[in-house]
């Protein structure tokens, strides 16, 4: 609907590096293998991200990339804002010059309603809300 594959596979990754913070730099091929995500794809995303300042690359032998943000800092709909950009229920809604009956729309209140309050809940959790947990035990998995 709202939210693209891509923003899913960046969120789980941004998750994963949040939850392996105090190992250090974690590689690419780790990543999008535990992930099940496209290497190449996955690749892409965090090169952006880390253009966007919300992770590290380290290059190296021991090199990978690290969060480089607090993860209780950065909230969900930053980072899904980093990813794809604003929240749209329908593209349409962003601009006047994108639809050309924008002002006499009659959906454009109500899904904006809709759309702002995705965004207010998104506000309400950070990464740190995402710890791992370890699946069998219920418990937080261990470093």
């Amino acid at each position: 609907m709202i939210f693209s594959r891509k923003s899913d596979y960046g969120l789980r990754a941004l998750m994963y590096l949040a939850d392996r913070r105090a190992r250090g730099p974690v590689t690419l091929s780790e990543i999008a293998e535990k992930l099940m995500i496209p290497k190449a794809f996955l690749s892409k995303i965090l090169q952006q991200l880390a253009r966007k300042g919300v992770v590290r690359s380290l290059k190296g032998p021991s090199g990978g990339f690290v969060l480089a943000v607090e993860p209780e800092e950065v909230t969900l709909q930053e980072i899904l804002t980093e990813i794809d950009g604003p929240t749209r229920v329908f593209e349409c809604f962003a601009t006047e010059s994108d639809c050309t009956l924008y002002g006499d729309c009659l959906m454009r209140e109500v899904f904006g309603e809709v759309e702002d309050q995705i965004g207010k809940v998104l506000e309400r959790y950070t990464l740190a809300d995402f710890g791992l947990k370890d699946k069998t035990a219920g418990t937080p998995a261990k470093a």
